[in-house]
């Protein structure tokens, strides 16, 4: 069967967006191969797409789309529990294709009660929101989350996990209609993200402070965020400007105690893939059951994918934008 994958023939111009042939290849050693059948869009590839992603981090040569859902269709050996004809989801770069090879420990059973276009949308934006506020940020029952930019993806699948956790949740995002969506979700205290004035609506709802906070701001913002921890508060950063900006923090908040942490999944499935199993293997059970639930999404097929990634670039989607592979 005749395999393409999607490439950016020109760096910075979305309508050069084409697919490319590029042969199958066989899983080796502790591999599979799977036909693709939907994947999300995240920002990581709005980077790549533009020509910016060596300034966020971000290898050129890195290709599209980051995680997705698929048919198994061949197994290398060593690759236990790995069967021809398991839906999966997995996490993988590459995944704007007809096919692609992972490594089998970045693949997990797909839910079966989910279509195509729900599936994918659980991968990157559950396991950034899991690793952020339940691995590192130790997020527990009785404490306060600030989840900054609430509306997206990862926003919506790190209120999940906090309420899941029993954690009360305060939110901001920057469009009036992303905040109206985020009550309809029964969120009680939604804030304005486009500037630095929520820091004193936090204030205000919860007066000595928030126990983690969840941030993607950048600037100004973020110092914001910082400053509203209380002791032993934990500010987790999974935005990417700053960080590859050479961007400066003021220590004045550390006073109460607190810690600082940042996410870079894609550089965690390249260095640590144990510790990315060992991620999914946690979720896997929590998504088969509903516990978590798939996220909101716009869907566009693979031949849309310069109106899709627009989307994405524009700010005014709610959830995670999905392109599915049905031909081009």
């Amino acid at each position: 069967m005749d395999s393409y994958v999607l490439h950016a023939e020109r760096p910075g111009d979305m309508d050069s967006l084409a697919a490319r042939h590029r042969p199958r290849r066989a899983p080796g050693p502790g591999e599979v191969e799977i036909e693709v059948r939907a994947a999300g869009v995240n920002f990581a590839d709005v980077l790549v797409v533009l020509g910016m992603g060596t300034v966020f981090g971000e290898s050129d040569a890195h290709e599209l789309g980051l995680d997705g859902v698929g048919t198994v269709v061949r197994v290398g050996s060593g690759a236990p529990g790995a069967h021809v004809g398991d839906r999966v989801l997995f996490f993988h770069e590459g995944a704007f294709a007809s096919h692609v090879t992972v490594p089998a420990e970045l693949v997990v059973a797909a839910p079966a009660a989910l279509s195509d276009a729900e599936a994918a949308t659980l991968p990157v934006a559950y396991l950034t929101a899991w690793y952020a506020l339940v691995r590192l940020a130790g997020l527990g029952a009785g404490e306060t989350a600030l989840i900054q930019s609430a509306a997206g993806g990862v926003g919506l699948a790190a209120m999940n996990v906090a309420r899941l956790h029993g954690a009360r949740v305060l939110a901001t995002s920057g469009t009036e209609r992303k905040r109206q969506y985020l009550r309809e979700l029964g969120v009680e205290h939604v804030l304005d993200s486009r500037s630095v004035a929520f820091a004193d609506g936090v204030r205000e709802i919860s007066p000595d402070g928030v126990d983690v906070v969840l941030n993607s701001l950048a600037g100004k913002a973020q110092q914001a965020g910082l400053g509203l921890l209380r002791l032993h508060g934990r500010f987790v950063e999974i935005g990417k400007r700053d960080i590859y900006g050479g961007g400066t923090v003021e220590l004045a908040p550390f006073r109460h105690n607190i810690s600082m942490h940042s996410v870079d999944l894609l550089l965690l499935s390249r260095v640590d893939r144990p510790l990315v199993q060992a991620l999914l293997a946690e979720l896997s059970p929590l998504w088969a059951d509903g516990r978590l639930e798939p996220l909101a999404h716009e869907v566009y097929p693979m031949r849309e994918a310069p109106t899709a990634i627009r989307t994405l670039t524009t700010g005014r989607h709610v959830g995670k934008v999905i392109l599915t592979v049905d031909g081009l």
